[in-house]
C-alpha cells in the first residue's frame, strides 16, 4: 500500500496506523510504501494529486493501492464525503485501486474517539476522556492538547497516538470518518 498524505506527522503516522488496522480488523499484514506529502492545497489540484497518485502506485507491487489521506478542515467544503469525491483521479489513471480517506475535521479527532485508550501515553493525563462527538467540530488539535500533559506536536505524538489508540473503540460509534479509514485498509489489503 502507498500512501499520500497531506501532513508532516501524517508521514510517519499513516505507516503505524495502517499495519494496526490491517493486523487487527483483517489479520493481514500490509506492507506499507513511504508515505508521499503533499499538502492540502496541492492535493485539490488534479494534475498535482494525479502525479503523486502515479509516483504513488508505480509503488505498488501485488496487492495493494494507493491511500489518500487528508483532513477535512477546508472552509469552503465542509462535507468529507464531497471533498473526497473531488480528489477522485480519472479513470484510468492508474491500474491499482485508490482510496480517498477525509478525517472530520481533523487527523487527531480520531485520537479523540479513543482518547481513554491514550492515558497509558506519558503526554496524556490519567483522566482523559472526550465526552461529545469527536467530530463535531473544528479544533480537534486544541481539544486534545486539554487532554494532556503539555504541547500537543504532530511530528512527535502523532505516530505514537497512533500505535496506542484503541482502534475498535474509534471505529464504533464515536468515529464515522475513521470506520471509512478501516474500510478503505480492508479494500486494499484484500
Amino acid at each position: 500500500m502507498a500512501p499520500i498524505v497531506e501532513g508532516h506527522g501524517e508521514v510517519t503516522a499513516v505507516r503505524e496506523l495502517i499495519t494496526r488496522i490491517a493486523a487487527e480488523f483483517n489479520g493481514a499484514y500490509a506492507e506499507v510504501a513511504q508515505p508521499f506529502r503533499l499538502d492540502s492545497g496541492k492535493m485539490r489540484k488534479p494534475d498535482e494529486l494525479g502525479k503523486a497518485i502515479r509516483f504513488q502506485a508505480a509503488r505498488v507491487s501485488g496487492r495493494g493501492g494507493v491511500l489518500v489521506l487528508r483532513d477535512g478542515d477546508d472552509s469552503d467544503i465542509t462535507c468529507p464525503v464531497q471533498l473526497a469525491g473531488m480528489l477522485v483521479p480519472d479513470q484510468g489513471l492508474v491500474t491499482v485501486p485508490v482510496e480517498i480517506v477525509i478525517a472530520r475535521h481533523e487527523y487527531e479527532a480520531w485520537f479523540l474517539a479513543a482518547a481513554e485508550s491514550l492515558r497509558g501515553h506519558p503526554a496524556v493525563k490519567d483522566d482523559a476522556v472526550f465526552p461529545g462527538d469527536p467530530e463535531a467540530k473544528r479544533g480537534a488539535k486544541s481539544q486534545l492538547e486539554g487532554l494532556m500533559q503539555e504541547s500537543y506536536k504532530e511530528t512527535l505524538h502523532q505516530a505514537k497516538f497512533s500505535g496506542v489508540m484503541d482502534l475498535r473503540v474509534a471505529a464504533a460509534a464515536r468515529s464515522r470518518s475513521f470506520r471509512r479509514m478501516v474500510h478503505a485498509v480492508e479494500l486494499l489489503v484484500r
